[in-house]
């Protein structure tokens, strides 16, 4: 996986500073070739994509339409059908897969905020997030099968409530256009892109009720069919016990840390009047991940400390709509969508008072699905 990843971030180099000119067969008069000589002037803006690319006006061509330099966006984001989640398997044998597995929602309401440096041929960028809210929807979930001679059974299921502790996240990209080397229309924006994208979820679960031993079914509406994969008691006499977990039970701390490339775009559509132009967004992106948690069982005897690492693979993909105002003031509503899953995990567990201390690597898994809407505007200046 990093072979690969080092070989598409070396392609990419390559594509960036290879030189480009008018298309094949074309000569346009008074168009100048990249050459990538001074970096420094490309990158404050003073370098035109090309003749077609820097100004529409037909009286203007060969000269560098006016850059809107910096970029700043606000935007207010949601989190549906979200979560992040993991299990582990037995240590002995028969190995069984899983013993135990955490489901932690992250149906929220977050803040975004990014900076972004403009120019002719590049774009840089950064954003943060946020989350604002202090109770998340959804039931954290915490299932356990311990019997080895019925691994089927669930032995243990707990919920309850999750409190938002501190959720953010912090991506930095740089991109390149390169719609001028395919031949593409000005209102077409086409980006090879590099980013880096690290996220923390810090909750609390808080509140809960346990169900332990008996009969347990997945067909929650009792039409026979297995529902969404969470198991609960067919009825309270089939349970041995019930316990209610009032306060704090379990803290969890979750942190990604993602290594992207991919290709973001855009186009116009539409053109109503001489200030207003709608335009359709697109973002795709792929790469490796680095994942590492921590869950401390409040509840559990002595001082329990679980902890994982794992590595894995991320794919993001983001569409949307924009309306963009006099060239200086876009809105607009995006649909994002991140899922990153592991290859290879190990988790570790810590218990100082009873002298307990473990790691191992069998059923070890960790993934995560993120879905949210976002609604933003931004200001060009």
């Amino acid at each position: 996986m990093r072979k690969i990843f080092a070989l598409l971030m070396a392609l990419l180099i390559i594509f960036c500073v290879l030189p480009s000119g008018s298309r094949a067969g074309e000569n346009i008069a008074g168009s100048e070739k990249t050459t990538w000589r001074n970096i420094v002037s490309d990158i404050v803006g003073h370098y035109p994509l090309s003749t077609d690319q820097a100004n529409t006006n037909p009286g203007q061509k060969g000269k560098l339409g006016e850059t809107k330099n910096w970029l700043f966006d606000f935007g207010l984001q949601r989190y549906i059908v979200s979560h992040t989640s993991y299990e582990i398997g037995s240590t002995a044998p028969p190995y069984q897969e899983p013993i135990s597995r955490l489901e932690f929602p992250l149906d929220t309401w977050w803040l975004q905020f990014e900076l972004r440096r403009t120019c002719p041929r590049w774009s840089v960028g950064g954003k943060s997030g946020l989350s604002v809210a202090r109770n998340i929807d959804g039931r954290m979930k915490d299932t356990d099968w311990l019997r080895i001679e019925s691994p089927e059974t669930v032995t243990t299921y707990s919920e309850g409530a999750l409190r938002a502790e501190q959720n953010y996240l912090f991506r930095g990209d740089v991109d390149v256009n390169i719609a001028d080397w395919l031949g593409l229309p000005p209102s077409f924006e086409i980006r090879p892109l590099f980013a880096f994208e690290f996220q923390r979820f810090s909750m609390m679960d808080h509140d809960g009720i346990q169900w332990e031993s008996g009969n347990y079914s997945m067909d929650l509406d009792g039409d026979g069919d297995d529902d969404d994969g969470h198991m609960k008691p067919i009825a309270d006499s089939d349970v041995l016990d019930i316990q209610q977990l009032p306060g704090d039970t379990i803290h969890f701390r979750q942190d990604y840390y993602m290594y992207l490339v991919g290709l973001r775009g855009s186009c116009d559509l539409m053109k109503p009047c001489k200030y207003i132009t709608v335009r359709l967004r697109g973002e795709a992106d792929w790469g490796p991940a680095l994942t590492y948690y921590e869950d401390h069982h409040l509840l559990r005897e002595g001082d329990l400390f679980a902890y994982g690492k794992g590595q894995g693979n991320t794919l993001y993909f983001l569409a949307g709509l924009e309306m963009v105002l006099a060239k200086t003031v876009t809105i607009g509503i995006d649909m994002d969508y991140l899922s990153f899953r592991t290859t290879r995990a190990t988790t570790w567990q810590i218990n100082v008072p009873l002298h307990e201390d473990q790691s191992w690597r069998n059923g070890v898994k960790m993934w995560s699905d993120q879905t949210s809407l976002i609604a933003h505007v931004s200001c060009a200046f």
